[in-house]
Order: structure tokens, then C-alpha cells, then sequence
């Protein structure tokens, strides 16, 4: 739970380390949770992770106090009157009161949940190991992700991580055994232990003086936490909504009801990973089971669907890995190379990140999204990734300075996700192909008719789907219809009032009250040119190549890619050259057939990016030197001609499982896994 504040303890309740252990012994324990000061001033808090955080504590302290799991969930209403009975709570330092503490009473064993923090908490949990070590207090921190420290080859991951799956869940504490476990809390009060900014209830979020004032305030149609909760959404999620995950989560408006929504749940620590993981197998194991079944039914998307649920659970530990293996990639470009790109004098145009950070940039896409998240705290992926490419290539904003308004917007915010995202989208990895969206075309191809617009973009209600997705071109006298001025409010001489409104005098009406909404603030198609040339620039020269092949032995998923004798694969290859790919992966199909006058194609093998994020048709892949085969090796490859005979047979749901990684990969042409990069089978 430690991500915005407080010491690294997990709320959930199945699978839950720490507490299975004390539930197990006949120690006397403290059941602590902290609200730090110094993790609280982190950049990246917000109200509302802290107002989730609290509902989790709840949660938690209402199941070992012996209350059913529905009186904890309906608890929330009255958060701030619970007067905690089985968690100490305080105000203060992690160091600095596990001191205090044990001047009072020595503690003899410290136990929590291992975490892949940011630079803030990293160095919290650096200076609680070493105050550990020099009072010789052995700590114990238990995994929850699958993630593993000090890891010195990459290519260990997966079979760590699936030795993490393997490994038996902690039962859930019997009623029995809270009643003993209740018995052997100690009492501060009674034991006569001074405990610096004790807390007996939750603190309100208002009353957070780290946070500033702008950012103390909640998301009014955010997601409720705390296990109980989490737990509804999974069964909910099992039992109908995720029939459809596979075909729904890249739309913004199917993905609130077709996604599983356990993000929030598993970044907080309100739901073990790995309980998710088991049970989303044992539906498979019985889907199957009944497909086997002729006297049964199964519902033909099911199993797709899970396959691609379990590819992202696993896809969460991988990216996290990356962080936990080099922190400063929350500061830092993963290649070095693109360090210099966005950071110019002149570059950082704040009216321009003003303008996105508010949704009021004028693609009524791009501004639904950034809306939708200041008012409920979470967007599906592909949108996030819109969100940032817009920002970064279109804007040319630096992905660190706009990563602390997404982490703040993202309920969810998990630093080993975000950071590494953030570069993967913005083109810095060195490892993966530019991702940028074209943002009018997502918003036709995702919110067809507009509705995901005019629900969170209000100026544009009553604007014709004609022109829902470019306002801008609507005729002056349809814009006087529908009750919306587009363009530049202060070139006009008109006054803004309240959110975009302005007040427009006509002849016929001089009361009559318009609303704003700007023009676009930049040229989408020049700008993306522009930033792609700058990018690609720095890909051809041979010292990026060289970093990049740093990178690539450090992070990237090179099981299938690497000959084993010693012969290494490239990151990026020479000559680079961008080929356009389009919606679907028939152009990638293409752009071999059309290879036979070439010496060859190369396509880079590492790209560590998700199934919804990689087909705007502004995407680029990296078309490079040739290697040792050549034209009419090509052709008589099996996988190639696979492919070509599938050319006018294969449909869209012809998804195809990774033999590596597992991940469901939804592009029926496609050769390489568009997660772990490993080449099709």
C-alpha cells in the first residue's frame, strides 16, 4: 500500500504473507500502517489514492475484528468515524517510529510485503534494512508480484515467475485463529507505548498538509476500495463480464464493463496477484472441461478472453521487473541516447501542457480521455497510450515532467507500469518501435458516434456526429445552432466563464450564452512528422545502436531471440528505415511480399508492448539491415508461407498464442509476439 504513503503492507486478505505468519505463531505483534510525511510529499499523490487506501484499511481492520466481509464493504459510508480496533495507525516515519517502538518494547521481527517502489520509498526501505541490520532485527519481506530482487539475467524472469505461481497460496487466517491472533495484539494504550502522530481513525484526505492544496481532493466517480469490493468486481468479472475482454478493452466505452477493472485492487495491495492468476485458471480448466463436453456449451469468447486476462497479469510483473532491476527509470531514459530530445531550451511549451493536462486541447478525443480520468481515475490502456503519445510526440512535451499529473490522475498508479510506459510510449527505450496515434482516427475508429466524447466533453453535446470528432470545421452558423464557439476565446474578445463559457453578443440575441471549446493546438500531422524525423535521426546513428544493445541485454525478453553459442541478437539494427503500418497486420504481410527487389527485411524482435496499443495507423516498425538470408530465403520460409496462404482465409479472430510467454496475440499476420518479441512458431 505503500506506493503514495505508508509502510509496506498489503490490506488484502487471501494470500496475505505477513499475516498468515503471525496468525501462526504465538508471538505478541503490532499490526502497523504508517501515513509517511516524506512519501506523502512524493509528486505523484493524490486525495484519491490516499481516500482508496483508506477504504482498504477499513476493509482490513473490520475482518480481524470478526466482521463479515459485506458489513466491511457497505462500512465506507462513515469512514472517518471508524476508530481502528486490530491496526495501529500513525502519522510519522517508517524509520523513525519502528525506532521509537523499539526503545519502548525491542521488536524482535519485522514482516512485510516486498514492493517496487519509487525513488522515495526505495530509499524509505534502504534506511529501514539498514536500521534492521544495525539492530540486528531480521525483516522479512514476502513476495507479491512475482518479481524478483537483485535479478542478474533477465532471461531468469519467466521461470522465477512462474516458481512464484507454483508456490501454494497462504490460507486465509480460520475464525479460530483471529480470535488467538486478537489475544496477542498489543495494546499501546494499555501497554504504556508513545507512538508520535497515532492515528485512531483514518485521516481525511483534507487534512494531508505534504499533499498541496490542488491535489487534496478525491475523483467523485472513482472505484471503492478495499478487498470486499475487489472481490465483487473479479467474481462479477469471472462469472459474465469477461467473456468479452479480449474484443472490448480497447474501446473506451465497452472497456468499463468488459475489463476486468482489478487494477486499482492489485496496485494498493486490496488483491493478490497471484490469487487472481489461480483462479482466472481454474475458470479455464472448467471452460475447457466443458467444451469437452458435447452436452454443454461453452461461450465461443471465453477462453480467448482469459488467455489474453492472463497474458496482461503476467505483462504486470514484467514491467515492474524493469523497474525493480534499474529504479532510475523513473529519472532517467532507459537509452541514454534520447536524452538530449524534449529537454532543449525552448521545448517545453506550458500552455500546451496546460492545455492537455485540462482536456482542452481541441481533439475532442484526446480531451474526453484526459476528463474522463480527472473525473473517475481510470481509462483503458490504449487511450493512456494515446494520451501520452499526443503529449509527447504531438506536443513534444518531456515524458518526466508529464508523468507526475498521469500518475496523479491514475488511480492505479503502479511506478514499475508507469515509468516504463511512459519511455515505451515516448519512443526512448531504444528497444521499441515509435508509437504515435493518430488521435482523430482512434477517436472515428474507437467512439464512432461519439459517445464516449459528449459524455465527458459537454461543450460538444449537441454537436452532429459529422463533426463530433473535428468541431473545428463546422460551419459558424451550425456552431451558433448547436450553442458552441469554436475557436480562440481571447483572439475573439470574449470572456471565459466557468468551464469553457463564453459569452457571445449576436443581433438577433444579445443574452443568448455560448459555450467554448478551443480550435486544435497544434497541426496533428505535421507535429507527428516532425517528432518522428527527430526520433529516427537519433536511431541511425551507431551510438544510439550501441546503447540500445545495452538496453537490450539488460531488459528485454530475448529467450527466442538470442543464439545460444553466443551469437546475440541486435536491438537496433542499422540503416533504419520507418515503414507505415496500417490497422491491420495485412500491410506488414505486404510490406514483405514487397521485399523480392530488396536484400531483405529485419524486424526488430523486442517489442515489449501490449495487443491494443500498436495499430493507429501512424504506428512504425523498424525496417533495418539486412541480415545473412536474403529474398528467396525469405519466401521459402515455413512461417512466411504460412502466412501468405492464410492471406485470404484468416479473419479477425484469428488470435494466436505465444509459445514463450502465452500472450494472446490479436494480429493474425503478425511474426512476432507483440510482448515478449519471441518469433511465431
Amino acid at each position: 500500500m505503500s506506493k503514495a504513503a505508508g509502510t509496506p503492507i498489503d490490506v488484502v486478505w487471501s494470500d496475505n504473507g505477513p499475516l498468515h505468519q503471525i496468525v501462526q505463531s504465538n508471538r505478541q505483534c503490532i499490526i502497523l500502517y504508517l501515513y509517511e510525511p516524506d512519501q506523502l510529499s512524493e509528486k505523484t499523490v493524490h486525495g484519491s489514492h490516499i481516500a482508496f487506501v483508506n477504504e482498504g484499511l477499513l476493509d482490513l481492520d473490520l475482518r480481524l475484528s470478526g466482521k463479515e466481509s459485506s458489513a466491511a464493504a457497505k462500512a465506507t459510508d462513515n469512514i472517518y468515524e471508524h476508530k481502528f480496533q486490530c491496526i495501529t495507525v500513525a502519522h510519522a516515519c517508517a524509520a523513525f517510529t519502528l525506532r521509537s517502538i523499539h526503545k519502548q518494547r525491542p521488536i524482535k521481527q519485522i514482516l512485510c510485503h516486498m514492493e517496487s517502489g519509487h525513488l522515495k520509498s526505495f530509499a524509505r526501505d534502504k534506511a529501514v534494512r539498514r536500521w534492521c541490520r544495525l539492530e540486528k532485527i531480521p525483516i522479512k519481506e514476502i513476495n507479491q508480484t512475482g518479481v524478483t530482487r537483485c535479478l542478474s539475467d533477465r532471461d531468469d524472469f519467466a521461470s522465477n515467475f512462474n516458481k512464484f505461481l507454483g508456490q501454494p497460496m497462504y490460507a486465509t487466517p480460520t475464525k479460530s485463529q483471529l480470535e488467538g491472533l486478537r489475544s496477542r495484539l498489543i495494546n499501546l494504550d494499555t501497554e504504556g507505548i508513545k507512538l508520535h502522530g497515532r492515528c485512531y481513525s483514518p485521516i481525511k484526505v483534507s487534512d494531508m498538509q505534504e499533499i498541496p492544496l490542488q491535489h487534496r481532493c478525491d475523483r467523485i466517480e472513482r472505484q471503492i476500495g478495499g478487498e470486499s469490493n475487489a472481490l465483487d468486481y473479479f467474481q462479477s468479472f469471472l462469472s459474465s463480464r469477461g467473456a468479452n475482454y479480449s474484443t472490448g478493452i480497447s474501446s473506451p466505452n465497452n472497456s468499463w464493463t468488459t475489463g476486468s477493472r482489478l487494477s486499482p485492487y492489485l496496485t494498493w495491495g486490496h488483491l493478490s496477484l497471484r490469487y487472481v492468476i489461480a483462479l482466472t485458471r481454474r475458470k479455464q480448466e472448467e471452460l475447457r472441461a466443458a467444451k469437452k463436453n458435447a452436452s454443454l456449451s461453452t461461450p465461443s469468447p471465453w477462453l480467448r478472453s482469459l488467455a489474453s486476462f492472463q497474458s496482461r497479469m503476467h505483462w504486470r510483473s514484467h514491467f515492474i521487473q524493469k523497474l525493480e532491476t534499474q529504479p532510475t527509470l523513473e529519472v532517467e531514459d532507459q537509452c541514454l541516447a534520447f536524452s538530449h530530445l524534449r529537454r532543449q531550451p525552448g521545448d517545453f511549451n506550458e500552455t500546451f501542457y496546460d492545455s492537455w493536462c485540462e482536456g482542452r486541447t481541441g481533439y475532442p478525443f484526446v480531451d474526453a480521455c484526459m476528463r474522463c480520468l480527472i473525473k473517475t481515475g481510470w481509462l483503458n490502456f490504449r487511450m493512456r497510450a494515446m494520451l501520452v503519445s499526443f503529449a509527447t510526440y504531438n506536443l513534444w512535451l518531456d515524458w518526466k515532467k508529464i508523468s507526475y499529473h498521469l500518475a496523479r490522475v491514475f488511480l492505479d498508479y503502479e511506478p514499475g507500469i508507469h515509468y516504463p510506459q511512459l519511455q515505451m510510449q515516448a519512443g526512448t527505450t531504444g528497444i521499441n518501435a515509435m508509437r504515435v496515434y493518430n488521435v482523430t482516427k482512434q477517436g472515428h475508429d474507437q467512439d464512432p458516434q461519439g459517445k464516449f466524447i459528449r459524455q465527458y466533453v459537454s461543450e460538444l453535446v449537441a454537436v452532429p456526429d459529422e463533426y463530433i470528432h473535428e468541431p473545428q470545421s463546422m460551419p459558424v452558423s451550425l456552431q451558433r445552432k448547436c450553442g458552441v464557439f469554436i475557436g480562440d476565446s481571447k483572439a475573439s474578445g470574449k470572456k471565459r466563464e466557468g468551464l469553457f463559457q463564453v459569452q457571445q453578443s449576436t443581433a438577433t440575441d444579445d443574452t443568448k450564452s455560448y459555450l467554448y471549446y478551443p480550435s486544435p493546438i497544434v497541426d496533428e500531422k505535421v507535429t507527428a512528422k516532425t517528432a518522428k524525423d527527430k526520433l529516427s535521426a537519433v536511431r541511425k546513428q551507431p551510438s544510439t545502436k550501441r546503447e540500445a544493445e545495452k538496453v537490450y541485454l539488460k531488459h528485454g525478453s530475448r529467450r527466442n531471440n538470442v543464439d545460444r553459442d553466443g551469437v546475440k541478437a541486435k536491438a537496433l539494427n542499422s540503416n533504419s528505415k520507418r515503414v507505415k503500418v496500417d490497422t491491420g497486420q495485412q500491410s506488414l504481410l505486404k510490406s514483405w511480399n514487397q521485399s523480392k527487389n530488396e536484400e531483405g527485411v529485419n524486424i526488430t524482435k523486442h517489442q515489449h508492448h501490449t495487443q491494443d496499443a500498436c495499430d493507429s495507423s501512424d504506428m512504425q516498425l523498424v525496417k533495418g539491415e539486412p541480415e545473412a538470408s536474403s529474398t528467396s530465403q525469405i519466401k521459402k520460409s515455413p512461417l512466411i508461407k504460412s502466412l501468405l496462404s492464410m492471406q485470404h482465409g484468416a479473419t479477425k479472430d484469428d488470435n494466436w498464442n505465444c509459445m514463450k510467454c502465452t500472450y494472446l496475440n490479436d494480429k493474425p499476420y503478425g511474426l512476432v509476439c507483440s510482448l515478449c518479441g519471441s518469433v511465431r512458431n
